[in-house]
C-alpha cells in the first residue's frame, strides 16, 4: 500500500507541477556553488550535482555565464533538462559541448564544462 502512495504522489508531482517566468539560473547556480565551495573536514571527496529542470529561455543569460566560470572550478555539475517546446538555443550556449568554454564578462574563461543540457522532447522522440 505504501508503494502504491508513492507511485500517485510521484505521479502527481509529475503532471501538475506549472513551470513559470522568469527563468533565472544565476542565483541558484551560485548558491550551488557557495554549497560546494565550502571547505571540507574529514571528506575530501565530495562532488555536487544540481538538477534544473526549465521550460523556458533564460531571461539572466550572462548572469548565469559569469556564475557558470566562477562555478567551474569547484566539484559541481549542473544537469539541465528542457521540458517543453521552447526554444532552447541558450541552454545549448551553456553546454560547451561544442569546444568554446563559456566566458564571463570580465573575460575568465571557464576551467571546464560542468553544464549538460538534455531536451526531453529529443529523448521521448528516441523512445
Amino acid at each position: 500500500m505504501a508503494l502504491r502512495l508513492k507511485e500517485l504522489m510521484a505521479s502527481w508531482l509529475l503532471y501538475n507541477v506549472a513551470l513559470a517566468g522568469p527563468t533565472l539560473f544565476g542565483p541558484v547556480i551560485n548558491m550551488a556553488a557557495q554549497i560546494a565551495g565550502q571547505p571540507l573536514s574529514h571528506d575530501r571527496s565530495k562532488y555536487f550535482v544540481l538538477l534544473i529542470i526549465t521550460d523556458g529561455v533564460l531571461t539572466d543569460l550572462q548572469e548565469t555565464k559569469n556564475a557558470l566560470v566562477r562555478a567551474s572550478d569547484l566539484p559541481l555539475s549542473i544537469l539541465i533538462v528542457g521540458v517543453g517546446g521552447a526554444d532552447f538555443t541558450q541552454m545549448e550556449i551553456l553546454d560547451a559541448d561544442n569546444g568554446l568554454r563559456l566566458v564571463s564578462s570580465i573575460d575568465r574563461v571557464a576551467t571546464r564544462d560542468i553544464i549538460q543540457f538534455v531536451p526531453m522532447r529529443e529523448v521521448h522522440s528516441k523512445h
